[in-house]
């Protein structure tokens, strides 16, 4: 999962204050907040990420590797696997794994037909990372 698409998750755990008020609260430069949310990259130095730690009571590490798993690696990752054939291994939020051939993906979602022959949907979002 990115860190945009963390930090989006942590907000509605929150009860959903707005990127102003947490720009706000954490002494955010405004602007920046909604951009890591909405440019799906690397935005921001260490001390943003203390900041954005400490104000949503996570380790500063949980934010600082999400950088390097951009939602735009993962649609590079879902091309290649539904071009070449090969199958992807999605890691999930809650350490589940699941492997198998892309048939479909969008912005949202993901269609993994497993060995078995069982296909899952899964929400892009819960892909914490990928093989």
């Amino acid at each position: 999962m990115s860190l945009g698409d963390y930090v989006r998750f942590l907000r509605a755990l929150k009860g959903g204050p707005t990127p102003w008020q947490i720009e706000t609260d954490t002494g955010i430069a405004p602007g920046i907040y909604r951009q890591i949310e909405q440019r799906y990259r690397s935005i921001g130095d260490e001390q943003l990420l203390e900041k954005m730690a400490a104000y949503f009571g996570v380790a500063a590490e949980e934010l600082r590797w999400r950088q390097h798993w951009p939602r735009k690696g993962l649609t590079a990752a879902l091309v290649d696997a539904q071009e070449s054939g090969r199958p992807l291994t999605l890691v999930l939020r809650n350490s589940e794994t699941l492997t198998g051939a892309v048939q479909w993906w969008d912005l949202g979602a993901v269609e993994i037909r497993q060995a078995d022959g069982a296909s899952l949907v899964v929400q892009r979002h819960m892909v914490d990372r990928w093989e």
